[in-house]
């Protein structure tokens, strides 16, 4: 349990500090450019291959008092970790 409220707090924190969200983001197909400049070659390209799927890094768009707010609970929940890991739970 403390496990997870310290991962929840850090993640807050985080976010708070810089900002940023991570954003998922889909595989996509790619097509590899044909090879060869002549027309006639556009029927021998490359089979699609796909891009995988990724995390980006987004602005939050956080308020003051948002980054705040969260600040406040990350911290809040990293302090009952440490509380919760000193008692052994």
């Amino acid at each position: 349990m403390s496990l997870v409220l310290l991962a929840i707090g850090a993640v807050l924190v985080l976010v708070a500090m810089s900002n940023r969200l991570p954003r998922y983001v889909p595989p996509r197909p790619v097509r590899a450019p044909a090879r060869g400049g002549s027309a006639t070659r556009t029927a021998t390209r490359a089979p699609a291959r796909s891009a995988g799927p990724r995390l980006r890094l987004v602005p939050a768009r956080l308020t003051e008092q948002g980054r705040a707010l969260l600040t406040a609970l990350g911290g809040s929940a990293m302090i009952v970790a440490f509380f919760l890991a000193l008692s052994g739970y």
